[in-house]
């Protein structure tokens, strides 16, 4: 059995069991605002988005969006934390995958603090990444804004026990419709449609638009029905 790890504030895990087969010792817990918690989900997001990274800013600028992620996961409220699952395996961080729903944005929102000391061009890049991002989580909707699994992880069913712990949560948070963006070439793409998930939407933006934010030509939206 995969226990899902709600933190409580004092750092106590109170297990809450789910019915996800698991092919190993993992555990799916809330994320913490603690330092090692925080900078590995900042890893998990660089590995998630790194070709966008990359494509907006340098490949030298990397460890500055790690800093400048994990910085952004600080003195957060508990439903923040909320949003954040972070896999274990043997009892060292796996994989993460990080949830929005509906009205996040207006309630977690970004901070100046928290901004990523770089240059202009690489600022530049980042304000066209920032753009391309897609706002509006229709109510009863959660949307995965990223999945990751660390290298040393992969292929032990960690982000299958990640999505399913996902579904469940949006379940909870009454949602009867997970959907996500991923570019239509990344092999992630198949890895949810073996899920479940649907392409239902495709995005190219204007002329070469999304290519020059993004470094993507094509977009597709998934979606999955919740039962």
């Amino acid at each position: 059995m995969t226990e899902v790890c709600k933190i409580q504030p004092g750092g106590r895990p109170v297990p809450e069991p789910t019915d996800s087969p698991s092919p190993g010792p993992v555990i799916v817990r809330y994320l913490t605002g603690t330092e090692d918690d925080r900078l590995f989900a900042g890893r998990m997001m660089v590995e998630a988005f790194e070709r966008k990274l990359v494509h907006a800013t340098s490949r030298g600028s990397l460890p500055d969006m790690r800093d400048s992620y994990a910085n952004s996961l600080r003195e957060r409220p508990p439903e923040f934390y909320e949003r954040h699952l972070l896999a274990e395996y043997n009892g060292e961080k796996a994989g993460s995958c990080v949830l929005r729903y509906h009205g996040d944005s207006e309630l977690f929102q970004d901070r100046e603090e928290d901004m990523a000391p770089v240059g202009c061009t690489d600022f530049c890049g980042l304000e066209l990444l920032n753009k391309s991002r897609k706002e509006g989580i229709p109510t009863g909707t959660c949307s995965i804004n990223h999945l990751a699994v660390d290298s040393c992880f992969r292929r032990k069913g960690i982000g299958k026990i990640l999505l399913n712990t996902a579904e469940k949560d949006a379940l909870r948070h009454g949602c009867s419709v997970m959907d996500l963006w991923v570019a239509s070439n990344n092999k992630a793409r198949l890895f949810f449609e073996g899920q479940g998930y649907m392409v239902l939407e495709t995005d190219t933006g204007c002329c070469c638009g999304l290519w020059c934010m993004t470094g993507v030509w094509r977009l597709n939206r998934m979606e999955k029905k919740l039962s």
